[in-house]
């Protein structure tokens, strides 16, 4: 045993826990909502684990062209629940919203990113270097949009989501 796997050996047992994953391209305004509690939930089980020699570093990337993000795939799931929508739901948001989501669809697709390798990369450094870091930003997206938005105000952010995102067509 080498000299640096002997003192890699002696920090303890190590982990690294790559984080939740693609959320899909058409999630923005879930994603926004979401994202603090998600962040909230897995620093405090970083912080716990950490008592016990447990190192977590967390990969939270962008958006790529995966099966997740597929364009059919999102239409399939979003036509079938707006077919079970009620009438009134129908009503109050409009086939006005119906078009403008399919139109960000075609949208969306073409700004994921296809260069996988970016999160590998990610989880191959968190697995392999003496000193991983302990976040870590897959895709420029996730670098100059969401780290800088986790960072901003709920009501700027809230601001960008309803100025990008489509709104119903009874919406006050």
């Amino acid at each position: 045993m080498s000299d640096g796997e002997r003192s890699r050996a002696a920090e303890g047992p190590d982990f690294r826990q790559a984080g939740d994953g693609d959320p899909g391209c058409y999630q923005d305004r879930e994603r926004c909502c979401s994202r603090p509690v998600g962040e909230g939930v897995r620093e405090r089980q970083r912080r716990e684990l950490s008592y016990f020699g447990v190192k977590v570093a967390m990969i939270e990337p962008g958006y790529f062209k995966t099966a997740v993000t597929s364009k059919e795939r999102f239409l399939k799931s979003f036509l079938e629940i707006w077919d079970r929508s009620s009438p009134e739901v129908k009503e109050a948001y409009g086939e006005k919203f119906v078009a403008d989501y399919k139109k960000s669809a075609e949208q969306m697709e073409q700004k994921c990113t296809q260069d996988l390798s970016l999160v590998t990369n990610c989880m191959e450094h968190a697995l392999i270097a003496c000193h991983p870091r302990t976040r870590y930003s897959a895709g420029w997206d996730a670098k100059l949009l969401y780290l800088p938005m986790s960072y901003m105000p709920t009501f700027l952010v809230d601001a960008i989501m309803y100025w990008v995102s489509p709104s119903p067509a009874k919406a006050l």
